[in-house]
């Protein structure tokens, strides 16, 4: 590849110049090849990095044409610094006049501290102060701090007691191509995917004669790949680059370059391969089909809404290169639910790209095990700060697994859950179209060996794990809870990406209300016509519990235009309810921040007033001995267990619920009702309830078909005064 247009006189073009080209760690190879292929071979490798030592055209040629380059550094000076004042002394030192004027703009980027510089911005700020003062003594006038597109932008870079000061000539990370939205769904950049396809043998003569992604996203291996293909130079559609304001700049020169790079793309009739690819996130999709558009590659790249599994690729063209960055499953839970998605991601690759390769990113060796192929290197990356692994697999009969050609993808056990979740479905499913069910549980440990939980969330599946107890084997215990989430996505046509799964104990209190992760996965979910924020991933509870439905449909149909108090409200699904029932007044009660919180949005989801329908926070007991006010309605489900630090004392629903209930009786009135539930197992009800109150138990009749088999979930009574 030619990248030298007619020669141009200038003393630049003779000087030589020592870069730094920064890149994500694990390309430096990638990198320092690809510089050599533009002619460029004075190099040496560091980490992140490859060193360059060349002329102002190589510069230029680098710039404009490295795919994989993040940044390209200057060094001005090395110094020691061991306080500011040495900072400042050695910023003050450079022959600024050789680089700028004192009129021009600056941005001063800090990387790194020590002992003397103790933040990031000091060090800009005395980095800044050196130049200024710098140019007010020599000329009295004094450049200007312009953080966006500046006329020059110049990095501090501080490890230990040594600095590095560099002018940034890129101006912003090369891997911006022009091509993608500012905060546009794309974790993957698009250096770092450019690399990925070199490493993989893609390029301009790439013995390939396809490129499919089966999980696109927003297209980035695609795009790239293309511009690959057609020969079109990364830094074509920039508008901003550091060395613009640069006193050395030659821009006759570059605008040769520029000319040059687009005479040298082929046209999209000239390709001899092609490019595939899909996603079964429509937000995906959509990204994908304008970040294609802006780059000039409607004509060239194709993207599908669907799943890999079901779309009919064009395979007429071999050999394929798949290229795939599949979820990775940061938490366990997350993790085991991947494990169908990356066996049938083999077995589909198997299928259909043999002689081909497979390039994968991901961060769970664990997960890439689960490919039937022998992967044949793989190379650490970091991928959003994420450390990775990018994984070579041959699609070759002598790398494929022993026996991977004839399975099924799915285990003998994972075939029986899979069979049971058919099962239970089909019972279910006419209840469900009938009462327009949207959550609901599809299976509670029928196979005792196979201990879960699982609930179904509009297309999510949300799988609990009840502890086994200490006679079974852990590796056994956790390969069966392999195969329920590899089951799950078939019997339920669920997919991989939507089962979250979590280890929960089978005894419930306190527990269930701690929080297990940081993600804030909410959704919205409806129920007889009242909408519910849930949560599935952050807390082992989602915030709304599934076997009360009957008992919230209850207080909906009792609640017309009576006063209602939700005690131990949780997230006020009852309140809700309530509400939707038409009641005159609500008041939810709890003592945790949290849930009150939460009760309060829910109940600003469906559009009540604070003024009618109030929150708050407060021990249950303390609150009911204090007050003062009456209600036509009570619903009382409290923990089996608490000892809260917001509490007076502890809570223990057998030794505890009479005074609890004699507390709620009194707020109740003469012709009220109390609803009273709670789910301890081997709860037992006083006798002293039955003769002081009329006692109705009404716990079979609060249970759903879904929880028919788990009539022990809850007990639940209604209680009303003695006429």
């Amino acid at each position: 590849m030619t990248h030298n247009p007619e020669s141009t006189t200038s003393d630049s073009l003779t000087q030589n110049i020592a870069l730094e080209l920064t890149c994500p760690i694990g390309l430096e190879n990638i990198l320092e090849k690809e510089l050599h292929d533009l002619g460029l071979t004075e190099t040496r490798l560091g980490e992140a990095q490859v060193k360059l030592s060349t002329d102002l055209r190589g510069m230029y040629i680098a710039c404009l044409w490295s795919r994989v380059a993040t940044r390209i550094m200057m060094p001005l000076a090395t110094f020691k610094v061991g306080s500011a004042d040495e900072l400042y002394q050695a910023v003050a030192a450079i022959n600024w006049s050789d680089h700028m004027h004192a009129d021009n703009t600056i941005a001063i980027d800090c990387h790194g501290t020590n002992h003397a510089i103790r933040n990031t911005q000091f060090g800009a700020v005395r980095t800044k102060d050196a130049i200024a003062d710098y140019f007010s003594n020599k000329t009295g006038r004094r450049p200007s701090v312009e953080k966006q597109n500046p006329d020059l932008r110049i990095a501090l870079k501080i490890k230990r007691d040594q600095a590095v000061l560099s002018l940034d000539m890129t101006g912003e990370s090369l891997h911006r191509r022009g091509y993608r939205q500012q905060g546009a769904m794309a974790p993957l950049k698009e250096n770092l995917a450019a690399g990925l396809l070199m490493r993989a043998g893609w390029g301009k003569d790439t013995r390939f004669q396809q490129l499919v992604d089966p999980m696109c996203g927003s297209a980035t291996f695609l795009v790239e790949a293309a511009l690959i293909s057609l020969n079109i130079a990364p830094g074509l559609r920039r508008q901003y680059w550091g060395f613009k304001g640069w006193k050395q700049h030659d821009h006759r020169l570059w605008q040769q370059l520029n000319d040059f790079a687009k005479n040298e793309r082929l046209q999209p009739q000239d390709l001899t391969v092609s490019f595939q690819g899909t996603d079964r996130e429509q937000k995906a999709i959509a990204a994908a089909r304008e970040n294609i558009k802006r780059a000039g590659l409607s004509n060239v790249v194709t993207v599908s809404l669907s799943a890999f599994q079901q779309h009919e690729f064009e395979w007429q063209q071999q050999p394929t290169l798949v290229m795939v960055n599949p979820p990775y499953g940061e938490r366990l839970g997350d993790e085991m639910a991947l494990v169908s998605l990356y066996r049938q991601l083999g077995d589909w690759a198997i299928e259909h790209a043999l002689e081909g390769e497979m390039m994968l990113l991901t961060s769970s060796e664990n997960l890439a095990r689960q490919i039937p192929i022998r992967p044949e290197k793989s190379s650490r990356v970091l991928n959003g700060g994420l450390e990775c692994r990018a994984y070579r697999f041959p699609i070759s009969d002598s790398h494929i697994k022993a026996g991977s050609r004839e399975q099924v993808g799915l285990s003998s056990g994972a075939q029986m859950v899979v069979n049971r979740l058919q099962k239970n479905q089909k019972k279910l499913r006419k209840w469900v179209e009938r009462e327009n069910i949207a959550c609901y549980r599809v299976y509670d440990a029928d196979m005792p060996e196979y201990a879960v939980a699982i609930d179904i969330y509009n297309d999510w599946a949300h799988v609990q794990e009840y502890q086994a107890p200490k006679s079974v084997d852990e590796t056994k215990a956790q390969q069966r809870l392999f195969d329920v989430v590899a089951a799950i996505p078939s019997a339920l046509n669920i997919p991989e990406t939507n089962v979250v799964v979590k280890q929960r104990l089978r005894q419930s209190g306190k527990q269930q209300y701690e929080k297990v992760d940081q993600q804030q996965h909410e959704m919205v979910v409806e129920e007889h016509g009242c909408d519910f924020i849930v949560n599935l991933k952050d807390y082992l509870d989602t915030g709304l519990f599934l076997d009360h439905r009957p008992v919230r449909k209850l207080i909906q149909e009792k609640a017309n235009g009576v006063r209602f108090l939700n005690l131990f409200c949780y997230t006020a699904s009852g309140s809700v309810h309530a509400g939707q029932g038409g009641a005159k007044s609500t008041l939810s009660v709890d003592m945790s921040n949290t849930y009150t919180e939460w009760a309060r949005r829910n109940l600003e989801l469906n559009e009540f007033s604070e003024r009618d329908h109030q929150v708050v926070r407060a021990d249950c007991f303390e609150w009911l001995r204090q007050a003062d006010g009456e209600f036509d309605l009570i619903f009382m489900d409290p923990p089996t267990f608490s000892n809260s630090k917001k509490m007076a004392g502890v809570l223990d629903i057998q030794r505890d619920h009479v005074d609890l209930i004699d507390l709620a009786m009194a707020r109740l009135h003469v012709k009220g009702e109390l609803i009273f539930s709670n789910n301890y197992r081997r709860f037992e009800l006083d006798a002293e309830i039955s003769e002081r109150y009329e006692v109705e138990n009404i716990t079979r009749q609060s249970l759903d078909p879904d929880f028919e088999r788990n009539q022990k979930i809850h007990q639940c009574w209604i209680l009303r005064h003695k006429s």
